[in-house]
């Protein structure tokens, strides 16, 4: 890295360094510690022993957990007596207004199961799905391959116990098989992992958000015995009889947030350091270690007698993992409530969320940090030149990458970014292509062997360190470091001009519009660059007036800068599916997926239209409506797009996007996939519908977008 020494003195570093700490002393006081003093008493607080004695009391602690294999879910026992736990353990650091925040949720408390075939027991992991009746469930065992509507063609499963294989991760997910079984008949499922999750042994189980109804009984089961049940079978019918003591109880549960802290010399503005507590199995990595990582750091604060500038606020939420039924996006529930409803107020307030998971695992040879794009610069500017961020010792040799990594949506940072708080998290599940995962998904996540054999105590050291530094070093800024040129950068990339021009948008005024935005943005961060440099020099010449005036002068930028964001999420942060984008990329890709299928059908290729385009329609939720019956697909949409379901979409609230309405040709080309000279004239007339309704779409929303760019760059002036 091209990192400037620790041991320079505070006149060198203000005249060598860009933006970073500031401290709004009384204008008559001399500051009574250097940087250089407060980071070195934080690093020589910090402590990953604590941190590890925290994750393994959650993951060992039977008072912790609802059943014998493990589980802290949404609201369950388990949940409320780590609640408890973990508000002992901020009051004993000396955290002040430790609160157990309530919220609702519907409440998961999986108890246990059995699953038994000839007097053997086979261990099985429920979802967040249908208990049995107490005595259980005892039917015929039937194979249905992968769960699909095609494997249920000569199949009778009325009544019957499903098996099924599957692969969460190149095919479909849980619930997409389980919804299919439940229209087919079936009293209950049990699904093996034959690739995707838990591949590290035969034996793993899987437990994953459900993201539908709580329907049938679903389980997981190793993929050993999955085999071996299918081996008897092959013998004759095989009896089994199915236990499970299950409690889904829809918009009958509290969750609660945990907060304690550090008060600052102004509670104005506050920084936010949190991670979740609830777990699957006993969930060492994902997220206990997550948990004493955010404790060690509040710690070490304290222990190095640390005064913020702003409040620290330290947060631990629960239902994450799951916390809703019927709805597609069914996780970070605890945290969305959190800054939606239980503390809007910190929307405007809160200048950094700083969110972790799995954060004791080396995932490769460099770790990264996923944010909000207008935290691009600071965070690389803080990793690479700031005098006080610590490098790797132990742990990830290629350091800390520092390209630009947008939050995604599987973790609490989201909800808080969608609700307008500038977020990061360590980065614990993408490769830096940001398209692949790192292995440990593959083969450990969300099973048994989630253990403290994965930990890693250089990585603990390191994330404590640095991100604890990262903390320190927005703390101490009198302005707010975000960089809206991100923006410019994000939508510009968006952009098919050919194809917005087609749908009739103002392209001419869409751009015009955007470049007035990258040049407001541009001279707002001149602004906090300028100031937050001023603000050094006069901490390093002693001039306390100067410096008081600086930090009002930052403090008034910081409140642009926080409003500007919240602004630029509401307006130019979409969703497709899963997916973040610019609103109109949704119906853009569409429209393009669309003329690329009919091209193909028209030559009468439809091998081409399958493989390569009609699966991606809507972002990949026609692959499903090419393996699963119209019944189950009405409810995915339902759940996205029904008109009663639209207070159920958490953090996908009001940034979805508008399906392109294919489905009957998407399943119509797919079954005529063999078919050679065809006729599909009919097929063509749906997709042709689809594209000219998307039309209208993408040119209301690129006016929708230039007005929002033109209002950003107002904010921002």
């Amino acid at each position: 890295m091209r990192k400037r020494i620790i041991a320079l003195t505070l006149a060198l570093t203000a005249l060598l360094t860009l933006p970073a700490c500031g401290v709004a002393e009384p204008a008559d006081a001399v500051p009574t510690a250097t940087l250089e003093e407060q980071y070195n008493g934080y690093m020589d607080a910090v402590s990953p022993e604590y941190a590890y004695d925290i994750a393994m009391e959650l993951t060992t602690n039977p008072d912790f957990f609802n059943a014998e294999l493990g589980g802290r879910t949404a609201g369950s026992d388990a949940e409320h007596a780590a609640a408890d736990y973990l508000a002992g353990v901020m009051e004993e650091l000396g955290l002040s207004d430790v609160e157990k925040v309530a919220a609702p949720c519907d409440r998961w408390q999986f108890n246990g199961a059995s699953f038994t075939v000839d007097g053997k027991e086979y261990p099985v992991y429920s979802y967040a799905t249908a208990a049995t009746p107490p005595e259980g469930i005892t039917a015929q065992l039937v194979y249905a391959g992968d769960g699909t509507m095609w494997d249920y063609e000569d199949l009778d499963v009325e009544g019957k116990i499903v098996l099924i294989d599957i692969d969460q991760r190149s095919n479909w997910w849980i619930t997409y098989p389980m919804l299919e079984a439940d229209f087919q008949g079936a009293a209950a499922i049990l699904a093996a992992n034959v690739g995707g999750f838990s591949q590290i042994a035969d034996d793993a189980l899987n437990g994953q958000d459900i993201c539908g109804p709580a329907s049938i009984p679903t389980l997981s089961i190793g993929l050993a015995d999955s085999r071996e049940l299918q081996e008897k079978m092959l013998s004759g019918p095989v009896t089994a009889t199915l236990v499970v003591d299950n409690e889904v109880e829809v918009d009958a549960g509290t969750t609660y947030n945990v907060t304690g802290v550090l008060k600052g010399k102004s509670s104005d503005h506050q920084i936010l350091v949190g991670s979740h507590y609830d777990v699957h199995f006993r969930g060492f990595q994902d997220d206990n270690c997550a948990v004493g990582l955010v404790l060690s750091m509040a710690k070490a604060m304290i222990d190095s007698g640390y005064q913020p500038e702003n409040d620290i606020v330290f947060c631990l939420h629960g239902a994450e993992e799951w916390g809703s039924s019927y709805t597609q996006y069914d996780w970070t529930v605890g945290a969305w409530e959190m800054i939606n409803n239980v503390h809007p107020d910190w929307v405007g307030k809160t200048l950094a969320f700083i969110n972790f998971e799995l954060p004791a695992y080396e995932f490769d040879t460099y770790t990264s940090t996923y944010s909000a794009p207008e935290m691009y610069a600071m965070l690389d500017y803080f990793a690479n030149e700031y005098a006080y961020s610590p490098d790797p010792v132990g742990c990830f040799p290629d350091g800390v990458l520092t390209e630009g990594y947008q939050t995604y949506t599987y973790s609490d940072d989201f909800s808080y970014y969608a609700a307008g708080v500038p977020s990061t998290v360590n980065g614990f599940l993408l490769q830096k292509d940001m398209e692949t995962v790192f292995p440990f998904y593959e083969n450990i996540y969300h099973s048994q062997y989630d253990t403290p054999d994965t930990y890693n105590e250089a990585v603990m050291n390191f994330n404590i360190q640095y991100y604890g530094a990262l903390a320190m070093y927005i703390d101490q800024n009198p302005a707010l470091d975000l960089d809206f040129t991100a923006q410019y950068d994000r939508i510009l990339a968006s952009m098919d001009a050919d194809a917005m021009a087609a749908a009739g948008a103002d392209v001419d005024a869409f751009q015009a519009a955007l470049e007035q935005l990258n040049s407001s943005a541009q001279a707002m961060r001149e602004k906090v660059v300028q100031v937050n440099r001023d603000y050094r020099q006069a901490r390093a010449d002693g001039d306390t007036e100067k410096m008081a005036e600086l930090w009002a002068e930052g403090k008034a930028l910081t409140a642009k800068n926080l409003a500007a964001f919240e602004y630029a999420q509401k307006n130019l942060l979409g969703l497709m599916y899963e997916r973040p984008i610019v609103p109109h990329e949704a119906p853009q890709e569409n429209m393009q997926l669309c003329r690329d299928i009919i091209a193909c059908l028209e030559q009468g290729d439809v091998v081409t239209a399958v493989d390569e385009y009609a699966w991606t329609v809507n972002n990949v939720l026609e692959w499903y409506a090419m393996y699963f019956s119209p019944e189950v697909i009405a409810i995915q949409d339902d759940m996205l797009w029904g008109e009663d379901n639209q207070d159920n979409l958490y953090w996908g609230s009001n940034i979805g996007f508008t399906k392109a309405d294919v489905d009957a040709a998407t399943r119509s080309i797919f079954a005529r996939y063999d078919e050679v000279g065809g006729d599909f004239s009919e097929e063509i007339a749906v997709y042709q519908a689809a594209i000219d309704a998307q039309t209208h779409i993408l040119r209301d929303l690129s006016a929708k977008e230039t007005a929002a760019m033109t209002e950003l760059a107002g904010l921002l002036r």
